[in-house]
């Protein structure tokens, strides 16, 4: 008896089809068959711990990558993730130099700022996401990061 109590407790967490898994579906889908359509991708990285790359947007363009395992999401696609890399870019506006005279003394200068950070956990609502895809596999979402962002250093 005192085996089965023990196979009961958390000792389980780190395979494929753990209970807290099959728990998030059955809350939010209401059942624990597969899913069928885009939530499908989500679902099998869930399942598996794989990484996902999950490209998001501000309100005039693409902002960045994360790079992450999935915790829990929805019909919405509200992810929540764990272990995150990001990449995001911000647009940095400057005042005039004061000293300057004719049409560039009127005119705010722009610089797009590249910037990573590591986050331990990260809820992204699904109305800025624009593409989540599989981890291609060792280094691969790194390589995918690299590419959007030009080879730009961090």
């Amino acid at each position: 008896m005192a085996d089965g109590a023990a196979g009961e407790g958390g000792s389980d967490r780190g395979q494929a089809g753990d209970s807290r898994t099959e728990k998030c579906l059955e809350l939010f889908f209401g059942s624990t068959k597969p899913l069928e359509g885009p939530l499908s991708v989500l679902e099998k990285a869930m399942r598996t711990k794989q990484r996902v790359l999950v490209v998001t947007r501000h309100g005039s363009g693409v902002r960045g990558v994360c790079l992450g395992l999935v915790t829990a999401f929805d019909k919405h696609f509200n992810v929540v993730l764990r272990d995150v890399d990001e990449r995001y870019t911000v647009l940095h506006k400057r005042a005039p130099d004061e000293g300057a005279s004719g049409a560039s003394a009127k005119r705010w200068k722009k610089k797009l700022g590249y910037y990573k950070r590591h986050l331990p956990q990260v809820l992204l609502r699904g109305e800025g996401i624009v593409l989540v895809s599989l981890s291609g596999g060792a280094g691969g979402e790194e390589n995918a990061a690299m590419r959007y962002f030009g080879g730009q250093p961090s």
